[in-house]
C-alpha cells in the first residue's frame, strides 16, 4: 500500500513538473516569436517586459534574462541618432545579461551576446571607444569559442564585424566572405538544445553571403 501511494505521489509530481515546464516553453516561444516580429518602440518594450515577467517567475533559468537582454540590444538599433538613449538601452541590456551570466556563467551564447553588445557600444563613440571595446569583443568571442566552437553565431558575428572594418584594418568583403561561409557550415550542422534555445542568425548570414557571391 505504501509503495502504491509513493508511486502515485511521484507520478503526480512528475506530471506537475512536466506541465510547468511545458507552460514555460510555450510562453517563451510566444515571446521569442513576438521579439523577432517587433518593429516599434512599444512592441520591443512590451516584449522585453514579457521576458522580465517570465524571469521573475522562473528565477533559476538564464534564457528569459538572455532574451530580455537581446530584445533591448535589438531595440537599441532603433536609436541610431539619439546616442545617449542608445547607451541607456544598452545599460539595461547589460544588467539583464549579468543576470543571465549569474545563472549560466559558462554559456557560450551569452558571451556571443556580450560581444554583440560591445560592438554597439563602439557605435555610440567610435573614436574614444574603439580600442577599448574591440579588446572586450575579442575576449568575449574567444571565451564563447572555447565553450562551444560549434556555435554558429560566433562566426556570423565575427564575419559581420570584419565586413564593417576598413580594408586597412584587415576588414572588408573579401576577408569577411570565408568567415560567413564558415558560419554557414556551422549553421547547417547546428541543432538547438531546445525549442527555445538561441537559434538566430542563419537567415541574416545567408543574406550577407548572397550579396558577396
Amino acid at each position: 500500500m505504501k509503495k502504491s501511494f509513493l508511486f502515485v505521489t511521484l507520478t503526480l509530481v512528475a506530471i506537475h513538473v512536466y506541465c510547468s515546464n511545458d507552460k514555460y516553453t510555450v510562453t517563451m516561444k510566444a515571446a521569442i516569436e513576438t521579439m523577432f516580429s517587433s518593429v516599434t518602440t512599444e512592441e520591443y518594450l512590451q516584449c522585453a517586459n514579457s521576458f522580465e515577467r517570465i524571469a521573475s517567475a522562473e528565477k533559476d533559468k538564464w534564457l528569459p534574462y538572455y532574451y530580455a537582454s537581446y530584445t533591448y540590444i535589438l531595440f537599441s538599433n532603433m536609436k541610431q541618432k539619439d546616442l545617449e538613449k542608445k547607451d541607456m538601452i544598452l545599460d539595461k541590456a547589460r544588467e539583464l545579461m549579468d543576470d543571465a551570466f549569474s545563472r549560466a556563467p559558462d554559456e557560450s551564447e551569452i558571451y556571443v551576446l556580450q560581444a554583440f553588445l560591445y560592438s554597439l557600444r563602439i557605435l555610440v563613440d567610435p573614436i574614444s571607444r574603439g580600442m577599448e571595446y574591440m579588446g572586450k569583443i575579442n575576449e568575449s568571442m574567444n571565451r564563447a569559442r572555447e565553450l562551444d566552437p560549434e556555435n554558429p553565431r560566433i562566426y556570423f558575428l565575427e564575419a559581420v564585424m570584419v565586413l564593417n572594418l576598413p580594408p586597412e584594418m584587415g576588414g572588408g568583403a573579401e576577408k569577411a566572405k570565408p568567415i560567413f561561409e564558415l558560419a554557414e557550415a556551422k549553421f547547417n550542422s547546428f541543432n538547438p538544445e531546445s525549442p527555445i534555445s538561441p537559434d538566430w542568425g542563419k537567415t541574416a548570414n545567408e543574406a550577407e553571403l548572397l550579396k558577396l557571391r
